[in-house]
């Protein structure tokens, strides 16, 4: 009996000791630092990785700053940013010769939309009127002087075009008399809409180029490609999540944008379709990016997709996603 109570006495220490132990400390989130353009539905997807905690589910802390493309180009070559929602940017930057790539992309097509003051009617009419877009060389820059040309005006020569930042600066312009028409994205799209401005375009249907998606450093990419892939295990399950959850994507709208229910949906039905579904970078379209710029003689002819996007990352990280 007092051997049984000896060994009954050693168990109840061993396990006391055991439940006094400390827990194995969990690992800490990466610091990220990642720039986007404007607060606007562009970047509706790392918006959706952060807030429904796809990136922390990876372990990273990830924090979305709002630069203009020009400025973020600088902070990622610095080391000031480690990321930058920017494909376009990401793209002109490797295509002049930075040590920048593209790597994925989350908007196959831009989904904006040129409206204007109610005494023009269509495209055509805009000659020689004030233009208000997001910024110089931007996707929203690159939509609207494509959609011109498609109607032919010469962006550069019959319109005057005004870099005035974020959407709902860009909504303000307009409705104070700044500009006489704006390139703009949902939610603003459809609220000047409602507000009985016609929409002359939409750009969807004259331009196909890839439109929001990460970039970084070539050094980043050589040296830290696990934390490439965590970031890109996020954004495709946000963009999975964008279509399996339309709901709870309509949530996030709503409360990112501050808008009621309706427009929030409304908005959700107007780009759901231009995401991609799977972050693969479309090259056909930057193709269409690269001969701008070849055309404008501000990259060399031999400049092809090949050299300004890494496919690997997203490739690499499907297939881990996969469980291949």
């Amino acid at each position: 009996m007092k051997k049984l109570a000896w060994r009954f006495g050693a168990w109840s220490l061993l396990m006391i000791g055991i439940l006094a132990l400390p827990a194995p400390a969990q690992e800490k989130p990466e610091k990220v630092r990642v720039a986007v353009a404007t607060s606007s539905m562009a970047f509706l997807v790392p918006f959706i990785a952060k807030d429904r905690g796809f990136y922390l589910k990876q372990g990273a802390e990830v924090e979305l700053i709002q630069m203009r493309p020009n400025i973020a180009v600088a902070a990622l070559l610095s080391g000031d940013i480690d990321y930058i929602e920017l494909i376009g940017s990401a793209i002109r930057s490797a295509a002049r010769g930075l040590p920048i790539r593209a790597i994925s992309t989350s908007i196959k097509s831009p989904f904006f939309s040129v409206i204007a003051q109610n005494k023009f009617k269509s495209v055509r009419d805009l000659k020689g009127a004030t233009i208000g877009i997001a910024s110089i060389g931007g996707t929203n820059h690159i939509s609207t002087r494509l959609t011109l040309k498609e109607f032919g005006l010469d962006p550069e020569k019959d319109v005057k075009l005004i870099a005035i930042g974020d959407e709902k600066l860009i909504y303000d312009a307009f409705k104070i008399g700044r500009t006489e028409a704006v390139v703009l994205a949902p939610p603003y799209s459809i609220q000047l809409k409602r507000e009985g401005f016609p929409i002359l375009a939409n750009t969807a249907q004259y331009v196909t180029i890839p439109f929001s998606g990460l970039g970084t450093t070539l050094d980043r990419i050589k040296s830290n490609r696990a934390q490439i892939k965590k970031l890109l295990k996020a954004e495709i399950e946000a963009l999975r999540y964008l279509r399996d959850n339309p709901a709870g994507t309509v949530e996030v709208i709503r409360k990112r944008f501050s808008m009621d229910d309706k427009t929030a949906r409304e908005s959700y039905d107007v780009v759901v379709d231009a995401f991609s579904r799977d972050g693969r970078v479309p090259l056909d379209g930057v193709d269409i990016l690269l001969q701008i710029e070849k055309d404008q003689k501000l990259i060399p002819t031999t400049v092809t997709p090949q050299m300004v996007v890494d496919a690997s990352l997203v490739e690499e990280t499907l297939k881990e996603m996969s469980g291949k």
